[in-house]
């Protein structure tokens, strides 16, 4: 057998091809003895969700995978190293109701608790068609923690409810309330999510920075406001680059306030945070990084690339045929090598790449197949090797193609809300 040293080696040199899935000199990896087929050692939930590709549809008899989980600091308190994030929660035009329902992704939301994941990510405009009914995102998670409260008190402690306040002016229009002008609608904001979460929130984020009506110092002191009225316990914010991240660093700090967080796009197919240099102006400003769409959409889960080596990607309307076809060596490269790293699948490998640089991936959930899956991403990490040859290989196919993610969902919440 080809040691993995060798392994490495062969892919960073390009004499394995991870297009087709054969390495020269081996057989096909679905017939190796250490292919897809995870050794006796991998938990049951390994196979089926390596079959499955996030794909699942939350049956109760898939293995719960025990695991270890890692800890992040997150200004004074600390958060687990996975989050889930819960912009699908309570949207019909992503599916709620229809698809999936509030049982299913209240079974997920268990499942992640009970493995360990202390952050939830919502924000007042996720599901906001749901408001009324009360069952828009946060009503959700609100409902979810304050059911894992009365269970479970202890663990309910160390959970971290994040959400977002839409600095656009007219985001009355989708959650009520009035014209977001000036620091009172900052507060009246916050005070409506907490209203509908149930309690306190634990972080409030900025969706976005956008020339707020009012200035941004009105827009800092509706944030400082609404932490001195207790109705929020920390600040963050969301697609900041370094310029916006030091401003808002040091207005929030004049106030008292520390920015504890930036929540960001990071993926193995979209390093541009690690590239521009903001991943290390947080780390020495002591912001924690939380990285939205790790998965691409479910792109990098490998769901969309099952069989692909007899008929090509599997169709769907999600992703053009060349968007597949395009960014194939890269899932299969990760197939690859989580082959090698215990059984672990595509998905794992591409969370755990995004854990590995320094972030806090909070993917999507829908069902407790997803959420296994999830949970099987911590508790381990790359190797140096491993993610030498992620990067060495995104790195290349970068230079040659352009080759970088396909989801950017800032621009897709701003045309679906207000397109």
């Amino acid at each position: 057998m080809v040691t993995r040293p060798l392994l490495a080696a062969g892919i960073l040199a390009g004499s394995c091809n991870v297009v087709s899935g054969f390495v020269p000199g081996l057989a096909p990896l679905r017939h190796m003895g250490r292919g897809i087929n995870p050794p006796p050692s991998a938990s049951l939930c390994t196979v089926r969700c390596e079959l499955g590709g996030l794909g699942g549809v939350g049956d109760d008899d898939v293995p719960v995978t025990k695991i270890e989980m890692g800890k992040v600091p997150l200004g004074k308190k600390s958060i687990s190293e996975l989050g889930v994030g819960t912009i699908a929660w309570g949207d019909p035009d992503r599916g709620y109701g229809t698809q999936f329902g509030r049982p299913m992704v209240e079974q997920a939301f268990r499942e992640l608790a009970e493995g360990g994941v202390t952050f939830v990510d919502t924000a007042e405009v996720y599901g906001y068609k749901g408001i009324e009914a009360g069952e828009s995102s946060e009503n959700l998670v609100g409902g979810f923690l304050e059911d894992l409260r009365e269970r479970d008190p202890a663990r309910s402690v160390d959970c971290v409810a994040a959400s977002k306040f839409f600095p656009v002016p007219w985001t009355n229009m989708l959650v009520g309330g009035g014209v977001r002008i000036g620091r009172q609608a900052v507060v009246d904001a916050a005070r409506a999510s907490s209203e509908r979460l149930g309690r306190p929130i634990d972080l409030y984020q900025l969706h976005f920075p956008f020339p707020y009506f009012g200035g941004s110092d009105a827009l800092c002191d509706g944030l400082a406001e609404a932490v001195d009225l207790g109705l929020v316990k920390s600040v963050g914010v969301c697609n900041c680059e370094v310029n916006e991240l030091l401003h808002f660093h040091g207005a929030l700090g004049k106030l008292g306030v520390p920015l504890v967080s930036n929540q960001v796009k990071l993926s193995l197919l979209d390093r541009k945070v690690v590239k521009s240099g903001l991943m290390d102006t947080c780390k020495e400003l002591g912001v924690t990084v939380l990285a939205y769409e790790p998965l691409e959409g479910g792109l990098l889960s490998g769901k969309y690339h099952q069989g692909q080596h007899i008929s090509g990607p599997t169709p769907t309307t999600k992703f053009s045929e060349e968007e597949l076809l395009q960014r194939r060596p890269i899932v299969n490269l990760c197939r690859f090598i989580g082959t090698f790293d215990g059984g672990k699948t595509t998905a794992q490998v591409a969370l755990n790449y995004v854990m590995s640089k320094g972030a806090v991936p909070i993917p999507g959930c829908k069902n407790v197949a997803q959420a296994r899956e999830l949970l099987g991403a911590c508790g381990w990490r790359l190797s140096e090797t491993d993610m030498e040859v992620l990067d060495e290989r995104m790195d290349y196919f970068e230079s040659q193609s352009g080759l970088q993610g396909v989801t950017s969902s800032l621009s897709k919440e701003i045309q679906g809300w207000f397109g």
